[in-house]
């Protein structure tokens, strides 16, 4: 799915309690309630843009005003935002030193990010570098001015900050199922077998994962999902069942995103964590003694299902801890 972020932004501030947008996932183009044909869509085709309440314009002058430096700037604007008409008072301060220009340009910031939010969290792919909004001025010298500080697109600090960590959930998985695909079919010809190349299989296996619920995350780049994890917690152990990374897309850091967020989830939840690796999977291995799981803590050896006396043993899995 793709999406022009323009109109995105376009459709967010033109929405109104009694007009929303969606976007319309069979055309890939974005729908008002009050379209003649808006009744005739299947609710599941549809997405709902963010609202005014996921603007957030008043916590965005919250913010804007805590990166003014000026103390008598800042009370000003402050002292305006209380009580009924803020918006309107704080417009009328803006004016009074000449910054009204300044809160539009943050402003129009803070409505790119959520649309850009909105747009990886529903893993749809938008064009254009990531921004984030700075909220502290460490980095910066002395003498620079805040007023004259652009925003900076994530590519032009590390290439890792482009990616964004996603949570899965209904509104999302269907945008896993071929990323889920591939991993299922690689997994079968590392082990000499043919690929089964079935989406409702994986559709299936993702389902059935959240209903047990497990912790399904995404790797998202530019709204595209091109990684995923599948986790869950089993007494002290934070065990991940899956990790995957588009073939085209490792190397890049994707994988490690993966890995840092089970981590800091086992660490927050006083658990070891664990992987569950098939002993043929030898990329898969290499990766994780990269990140520093060198020790393999069990082995599980299951029957072949063949019944004959050539039946063979086989490893089914191993485990690996960090050291």
């Amino acid at each position: 799915m793709k999406v022009n972020l323009d109109q995105v932004i376009l459709a967010i501030d033109a929405a109104s309690d009694t007009n929303k947008a969606y976007y319309y996932i069979p055309k890939e183009e974005i729908v008002w309630e009050d379209d003649d044909d808006f009744r005739k869509y299947d609710y599941d085709d549809l997405i709902p843009l963010p609202d005014r309440r996921d603007i957030d314009d008043y916590g965005n002058m919250e913010r804007f005003i805590n990166r003014v430096n000026d103390e008598e700037i800042k009370e000003w604007l402050s002292n305006a935002i209380r009580g009924r008409g803020a918006f309107r008072m704080f417009r009328a301060a803006l004016e009074r030193f000449h910054m009204l220009n300044d809160w539009y340009d943050y402003r129009d910031r803070c409505h790119r990010v959520t649309a850009m939010d909105w747009c990886e969290e529903n893993g749809i792919e938008y064009e254009g570098p990531r921004y984030i909004i700075e909220d502290d001025y460490d980095d910066l010298e002395d003498d620079d001015e805040w007023e004259t500080i652009p925003e900076k697109p994530a590519a032009q600090k590390t290439q890792k900050t482009e990616f964004k960590i996603i949570s899965i959930g209904r509104k999302n998985i269907n945008q896993l199922v071929f990323l889920s695909s591939a991993f299922i079919d690689e997994q079968l010809v590392k082990n000499h077998q043919k690929a089964a190349d079935d989406p409702d299989e994986a559709l299936n296996r993702l389902e059935d994962a959240m209903k047990q619920g497990y912790v399904l995350e995404a790797v998202s780049d530019h709204g595209r999902f091109i990684g995923y994890s599948i986790s869950h917690e089993n007494d002290d152990t934070l065990s991940m069942d899956e990790i995957f990374v588009r073939k085209d897309m490792r190397r890049k850091g994707a994988g490690r995103l993966l890995v840092n967020s089970a981590e800091k989830k086992a660490s927050e939840s006083g658990t070891d964590l664990k992987f569950e690796i098939m002993p043929y999977d030898r990329d898969m291995i290499a990766f994780l003694k990269k990140c520093g799981y060198d020790v393999m803590t069990s082995i599980t050896i299951g029957k072949s299902e063949e019944k004959d006396a050539d039946s063979t043993v086989t490893l089914d899995g191993i485990s690996f801890f960090v050291n």
